[in-house]
């Protein structure tokens, strides 16, 4: 579902800012997609989910460009070279309301797991850009990259405590259906919240 991948061979500033860069992109196209994706299910609380995470990753990424052209007086190449396909091309000619139960207890355990892959790939890979950042002696933008490790490691545990929830009952449709309200109403006032600094 997602042709991408970081480049872990890379060591300066320039190549490991670059490779975040990348790497927001590719999020940003996920959430987009998993925005779409949830709501073709009918389920609103996970699509508000992925509308957050979708702007607030662009706003991520705005801090990202924003910190490297101000410390390192240079802008980040557009360099995205990848594929990020969430929704299966059968859907493309499905209508919302032929979708069964089945189809949708899959989607929901498969969509989930693709986004705690990205999202643990991500963890991963920034730890290794801050270390190699702190090896090289660029201890600015290894703290920089620290806090970018800080932030989706708690987007992590809150995934994996859904998946956890959703393991717990067999990934249960009434569940499923029954927690999207709550869900919704988070992300609604978390999508209030969101603010460009």
């Amino acid at each position: 579902m997602i042709g991408f991948k970081s480049k872990m061979d890379v060591s300066t500033p320039e190549e490991i800012f670059l490779e975040i860069n990348n790497r927001f992109i590719g999020a940003i196209m996920m959430h987009g997609q998993f925005a779409d994706y949830f709501d073709f299910l009918g389920l609103r609380g996970y699509k508000n989910l992925h509308e957050y995470q979708h702007l607030a990753e662009s706003i991520e990424r705005r801090k990202v460009c924003r910190y490297y052209i101000n410390h390192h007086n240079a802008l980040i190449k557009e360099d995205f070279s990848g594929e990020v396909n969430i929704i299966p091309d059968a859907w493309y000619t499905a209508k919302r309301l032929s979708v069964g139960k089945s189809t949708k207890q899959k989607a929901v355990e498969d969509g989930f797991l693709e986004y705690h892959n990205w999202e643990s790939d991500t963890k991963f890979v920034y730890e290794k850009y801050a270390q190699k950042l702190r090896e090289t002696g660029s201890v600015a933008d290894a703290i920089f990259v620290e806090k970018l490790v800080e932030d989706v490691s708690a987007e992590l545990k809150t995934v994996e405590r859904m998946i956890s929830d959703l393991i717990s009952v067999g990934y249960d449709m009434v569940y499923i259906t029954e927690i999207q309200p709550e869900i919704q109403e988070k992300y609604n006032k978390k999508l209030k919240g969101i603010e460009v600094e």
